[in-house]
């Protein structure tokens, strides 16, 4: 892949700017930073697609052989991009260009890894070697340089710590109200025994009471009632024949027969035969209210009995209905609990997720760890004319260097040293990902360490071998040795 030209119409703070590459070396210099940035990110951006920003512009780059023309305009309502292939006329789907044959595959991933070549971030020479060993890691164990395993299984073992504390307390707060469910069944049991057992009595009392009725006993009341209401009014009958008696004798014998004395007699007779009956009268009066009073009595605890009963009778209706409510809800938080919590269906992929990062890791490691290694060793004895003939690397990752005489660990390497392997192995990885054809080598200021000289010797060996290299740097010293080769 080699990129022909871009038209920059509007991207950033650049309007109307056009540049031309070469398929061999290519310098993009200026002293602004930021434009010399805008014009490199604009090459991933329209290569892609990005949408955070709007832009417009049109990138001309060949794949395959074959030449193409990438148009696109985002400022529109409606995101303009056509890609065209100049070579027949077709037009492409320019929405998924990594994602087909035309740019061979070229992810995003790959671009940044592969294509576009930043320089190391260190404040020391020992960080910068950790970082080389950790993409180098990466790459053998991921076939791509954007991704991190150990990270991804950390944070995944993370996210399962996560899952395993959520399994702890939903367990817990189900064995806790499985106890108090437990507990509220026990309470209701015996509510529902102390009721039953006041409903056997009560039933006792009723029983009792009605045998007492059937023995007579509440008959025998009404009867006595009855009698002495029909006592009552023969009595009042009776003080009202003597009444008029005694008032018709008494005055029978003194007016008719002029018998005075008789007549008191007879009045006297009849007076006291009225107080007697008058005296028996209030007797039987005050019996019959204290039967009535009985009768009452009797009634009012016979209602009493029957609406204990009733009442009994709800009650234990609304407790056993409770208690079955809550002994199917505890049957079935038991069932559950033989059911795999979503969780802990979590935690499975999880767990099944991590063992499939170690196989692929292991698997990509055998595929590529070798062909990787023995790439970067021909990079590397490019780019450094021989001085570093082979690039070893253990089973535990530590790298070396041969460089004739003596082989020497990455950490007591010269820093020049340990950026010329950091570049192969960005270059290796860039040939090892797109096979047969190279893939354009971007340099943003990659060279912290180099010497003129020794980035002159890489630069000359990536384009001899075929490279398109462009070089994009605000450094006055590196742009004069770039034009020099």
């Amino acid at each position: 892949m080699k990129i022909r030209k871009i038209e920059i119409r509007d991207f950033g703070n650049i309007y109307n700017k056009t540049v031309s590459f070469t398929s061999g070396l290519n310098l993009l210099y200026t002293e602004k930073e930021q434009e010399r940035k805008e014009l490199q990110a604009f090459v991933e951006t329209i290569l892609f697609g990005r949408t955070e920003i709007p832009y417009a512009g049109i990138l001309w780059f060949e794949s395959g052989g074959r030449k193409y023309r990438l148009t696109r305009d985002l400022h529109g309502e409606v995101p303009y991009s056509e890609l065209l292939c100049e070579d027949d006329g077709a037009l492409l789907d320019a929405d998924h260009i990594s994602e087909s044959k035309i740019a061979l595959g070229v992810s995003e991933a790959v671009y940044e890894n592969a294509i576009c070549i930043s320089p190391l971030k260190g404040n020391t020479g020992a960080e910068i070697v950790r970082q080389v060993q950790k993409q180098m890691t990466d790459f053998q164990t991921t076939g791509d340089c954007s991704v991190d395993p150990g990270r991804t299984v950390q944070r995944i073992k993370m996210t399962r710590k996560g899952y395993q504390v959520q399994v702890e307390r939903r367990k817990k707060a189900d064995e806790k109200e499985k106890k108090k469910i437990s507990s509220q069944i026990s309470r209701l049991r015996k509510e529902i025994r102390e009721l039953e057992e006041q409903k056997s009595q009560i039933g006792e009392q009723e029983n009792a009471f009605r045998m007492n009725e059937e023995s007579n006993g509440y008959q025998l009341l009404d009867e006595r009632i009855s009698d002495l209401e029909r006592n009552k009014r023969f009595l009042i009958a009776a003080m009202c024949l003597t009444v008029m008696l005694g008032i018709g004798v008494a005055v029978f014998l003194g007016m008719e027969l002029n018998a005075t004395i008789p007549a008191a007699l007879a009045g006297i007779v009849g007076v006291a035969l009225f107080m007697a009956e008058t005296n028996f009268e209030m007797q039987t009066v005050r019996e019959l209210e204290k039967r009535k009073r009985m009768r009452v009595r009797w009634l009012s605890r016979q209602e009493k009995l029957k609406g204990g009963r009733s009442g009994v009778e709800e009650e234990l209706l609304d407790k056993n209905t409770e208690l079955s409510n809550l002994t199917e809800e505890l049957r079935s938080m038991e069932e559950y609990a033989y059911l795999p919590l979503m969780e802990e269906l979590e935690i499975d992929a999880l767990n099944l997720a991590m063992e499939r990062i170690e196989k692929l890791s292991d698997r990509i490691y055998s595929q590529t760890g070798n062909q990787l290694v023995q790439t970067m060793s021909e990079v590397l004895s490019g780019i450094t004319r021989g001085e570093c003939r082979e690039l070893l690397v253990d089973d535990e990752m530590r790298i070396s260097v041969d460089v004739g005489d003596e082989i020497i660990p990455i950490e007591k390497l010269r820093l020049i040293t340990v950026e010329q392997i950091y570049l192969s192995l960005r270059l290796a990885a860039g040939e090892l990902l797109c096979g047969s054809e190279k893939l354009p080598v971007i340099f943003d200021e990659m060279f912290a360490a180099f010497d003129p000289e020794r980035l002159k010797t890489a630069v000359c060996w990536l384009t001899d071998n075929g490279r398109q290299v462009i070089v994009s740097t605000s450094r006055k010293s590196e742009a004069e040795m770039v034009q020099q080769c």
